[in-house]
């Protein structure tokens, strides 16, 4: 009788361990994949504040040639703590900005980043990011999909 207990255990031991080999192989990857076929970007800028602590600003060019639609939910800059989209809206003579996710991208045409439209306000800025240096900026769509690109970063009085 001891014999088929164990042999009952064993058996439910090893079902168990198939299971849970099968569930581990099914689970989706932590990682995202990088790149975005059909998606280019130019003209990447940030632009540094005239004030030392304050926000600086990301404006860039984007086309998407690639066969899904592109939707844009979030930004990420290298030697900043944030990043987040914002739209310039003005209503009656008066200008604000509010944030702005997601963006979708329309196909085949290109999409601008642009002083008084869409940007991406940078907070929390290193001091090693210097007028003449780039840095590496990240936007990652709805699903995963990341795009990395380079930015010139540009001093407050420099053309935007």
């Amino acid at each position: 009788m001891k014999s088929t207990i164990l042999a009952g255990a064993a058996l439910a031991l090893a079902g168990l361990a198939l299971a849970s080999c099968n569930k581990e192989s099914s689970e989706p990857a932590e990682a995202a994949p990088e790149g975005r076929p059909g998606v280019s970007v130019s003209d990447a800028r940030l632009i540094l504040p005239a004030v030392s602590g304050n926000p600086g600003v990301l404006y860039f060019d984007i086309i998407d040639n690639g066969d899904k639609p592109s939707v844009i939910r979030a930004a990420d800059v290298v030697g900043a703590q944030s990043a987040s989209i914002h739209d310039t809206i003005t209503t009656d003579g008066n200008t604000s900005m509010s944030e702005s996710l997601p963006v979708n991208l329309p196909k085949g045409t290109t999409f601008k980043f642009e002083p008084g439209g869409k940007h991406v306000m940078v907070m929390g800025l290193d001091e090693s990011l210097e007028a003449g240096g780039t840095t590496e900026v990240t936007i990652t769509f709805l699903g995963g999909d990341k795009l990395s690109f380079p930015a010139d970063v540009k001093a407050a009085g420099d053309a935007r």
